[in-house]
């Protein structure tokens, strides 16, 4: 690697522990403050735009040697450099938002919640009005406070023009080798395949919540109805909190894992104020000390968390440790997405379910097109996040955008959703692209352990093992190489929603 580079490599560990350490402390409530700037500052080569220039003209000539172990480092390092350079853009808008999340103190009836008090709490509230108090709270919240939001979308335009690319998009595709716009028309055929399952099912689902729910556009549904109705409450005494925790851990051990990975993973289950509703996992340090983070709660979706980060947490967990720092620690965020989605995916198995957590037949047959159904409407909803945030990209982060934004989420979800999200509801990076290219690329690997494993590859420590062997791989692999080599074929989107609507036509 050039001597430029070098100083990057030496200290890039090192900042990526104390970047996952304040993040980890931030989503688990245990600070308030989320002081990337400063980081930044203690590591100013990691954000600077000559030392993605540098790295730019590394590749070229590893490239011209055909140096494909040289080539797949410095790629990496590239992207998270050009990461770097944007969050650094982006750190007080961040902070920004941060502050805001935490001072909000929103009044619905007669109780406040603070803001991850009131995410958490507005999927699982059982009254529709209350529920809807709930969302317009935050969304009117979200509104009135969209300048920071607003802030973190122009930083991330501006990092485009500091390092020398036409637009946004076009930088990304550059350094990640995605093709957006193949990837937008894949999402359109996956919408349009799968409407007539997804709008049949919620139909059904709505009604369980509430007799007279009904889709749009005859019906009033708004995203919060899809949300709790999501939860499927009508199985939640099957999914007891208390009950999901064992279950998975004995699954575990039959199909050949140490739960804990041999005291790598370190599970961050307490009930605190501040947390992250949303599960996550934090690397540390690749592979021994990795962080799984989770606010503890019962309910079909959370046992789908649960194995969702299990599955980021124990592909970081094996990753090999003679690997280059850059393989250890990078990789196309896609291929952890798909590691995670197999284990979540256990739930469209009716036999998984009816050998762990103790489901009747018919009951586990019910749960497992739940899981479907839950699977798609997630699909749906980043097929069209991703047309959008390519426009938001485009376009820039005015209060237009908010409109589209809605239209987008009414075409994917059949229910009407809150303006005041338009700009919350946005991963950084265009991440909607590697979640859709993980769940593609998860239905290519869970149909290479069917024919080679059998159905029940999930209890066959020989499946477990081969699992192991990818995981050691760390970010040697991207997803469509790993897709041709599992399958022989390429990823296709299209068909990871043809295979949830088939379970759905069961």
């Amino acid at each position: 690697m050039d001597r430029p580079l070098h100083a990057v490599r030496t200290r890039l560990d090192d900042f990526l522990a104390e970047l996952a350490t304040l993040q980890y402390r931030h989503g688990a409530g245990l600070a308030r403050e989320l002081p990337i700037a400063s980081l930044h500052a203690s590591f100013p080569e990691l954000s600077a735009p000559e030392t993605f220039v540098a790295a730019t003209e590394a590749l070229t000539k590893a490239r011209a040697k055909n140096d494909v172990l040289a080539i797949r480092r410095i790629q990496l390092v590239r992207e998270l450099v050009a990461t770097q350079v944007e969050e650094a853009l982006a750190a007080r808008p961040a902070q920004a938002m941060a502050t805001v999340e935490a001072n909000a103190v929103l009044n619905v009836d007669d109780e406040s919640f603070d803001f991850a008090g009131a995410m958490s709490r507005l999927p699982h509230e059982p009254n529709r009005a209350r529920r809807a108090g709930l969302e317009r709270a935050v969304g009117n919240y979200l509104w009135e406070n969209r300048g920071p939001y607003a802030d973190r979308r122009e930083a991330a335009l501006l990092t485009a023009e500091k390092l020398g690319a036409s637009d946004y998009i076009t930088l990304r595709g550059n350094i990640t080798g995605i093709d957006y716009a193949q990837l937008a028309e894949a999402a359109r055929l996956t919408l349009k395949h799968t409407e007539d399952a997804y709008r049949d099912v919620l139909t059904y689902v709505l009604k369980k919540t509430d007799p007279q729910l009904r889709p749009l556009p005859a019906g009033d549904a708004r995203r919060h109805d899809v949300q709790a109705a999501l939860q499927a409450p009508w199985l939640d005494e099957h999914f007891r909190r208390e009950d999901a925790w064992p279950a998975v851990r004995q699954w575990l051990g039959e199909w050949g894992f140490t739960p804990n990975a041999g005291g790598r993973i370190r599970m961050d289950e307490e009930d605190r104020p501040g947390k992250s509703p949303r599960p996550f996992v934090v690397t540390i340090r690749v592979p021994d000390d990795i962080r799984v983070v989770l606010q503890p709660r019962g309910g079909l979706d959370a046992v789908g968390s649960l194995l969702h980060e299990l599955g980021h947490a124990h592909h970081r967990a094996h990753v090999s440790g003679d690997l280059p720092m850059e393989l250890r620690r990078l990789g196309d965020a896609a291929v952890t997405e798909a590691h995670a989605a197999v284990f979540e995916r256990l739930l469209l198995s009716s036999e998984w379910l009816k050998r762990y957590l103790g489901l009747a037949t018919t009951l586990a047959h019910d749960t497992a097109r739940m899981a479907a159904f839950q699977s798609l409407s997630v699909l749906r909803r980043h097929c069209a996040k991703l047309s959008y945030e390519l426009s938001l990209c485009a376009k820039g982060p005015s209060t237009e955008r908010a409109d589209e934004y809605a239209d987008g989420q009414r075409r994917a979800l059949f229910a009407e959703p809150h303006l005041g999200f338009y700009l919350y509801d946005v991963d950084p990076q265009l991440y909607v692209a590697h979640y859709l290219r993980a769940w593609a690329l998860e239905a290519r690997l869970t149909t290479r352990l069917t024919e080679r494993f059998n159905e029940d590859f999930w209890r066959n420590p020989n499946a477990a093992a081969w699992m192991k062997g990818l995981y050691a791989r760390g970010g040697t692999d991207d997803a469509e190489g790993l897709a041709t080599e599992v399958s022989g074929a390429p990823l296709a989107l299209p068909e990871a929603g043809e295979r949830l609507v088939a379970i759905l036509n069961r």
